[in-house]
């Protein structure tokens, strides 16, 4: 006896009937191996042991596969929109994460780009000083070679530095 005409084709009953139709053809080739091998009375009971299957099926996210879904609701009614409500309250959670992750890492660069702008400032400003002071170039030669071999690293490095 087939369906009934007009009748709607539930979602998964064809994944199930080719796992039906796959159980079959599996049970039929080890009826026919087995066949003249082993006395008749043992054949059924290889073949149970042998069809029968691990099924694991995966799915990630926070949402379960629609099929377990309506199950879900089927057991409490309700759970549907209550997961789809987590699911939801989980994505804006996770949105304001990854927002406050950039705002921490532009202020870090930010802090960087100043404290080694100030750096590079106090080294010439103590250049300077150390030339009017000592009035010998070197001391200030030092300061000025530290503050540019500080900037040039910091270019070639770039964005791409650590």
């Amino acid at each position: 006896m087939g369906k009934p005409p007009g009748r709607p084709h539930a979602p998964g009953a064809e994944t199930d009937d080719r796992q039906t139709t796959s159980v079959v053809r599996i049970e039929n080739e080890i009826e026919r191996v087995l066949e003249g091998k082993l006395a008749k009375r043992e054949i059924p009971e290889v073949k149970r042991r042998l069809t029968q299957l691990v099924v694991s099926e995966q799915f990630s996210g926070p949402m379960p596969h629609p099929k377990y879904l309506r199950e879900y609701d089927d057991i409490l009614p309700g759970a549907t929109e209550r997961i789809l409500a987590m699911a939801e309250r989980n994505l804006e959670h996770n949105i304001d994460m990854d927002q406050q992750v950039v705002r921490a890492e532009v202020a870090d660069r930010t802090l960087g780009m100043y404290l080694g702008a100030s750096l590079f400032g106090l080294l010439i400003v103590g250049a300077f000083a150390a030339l009017f002071v000592t009035k010998t170039p070197v001391i200030p030669g030092l300061f000025l070679g530290t503050a540019a071999i500080g900037g040039v690293v910091a270019f070639i490095k770039g964005r791409n530095g650590k």
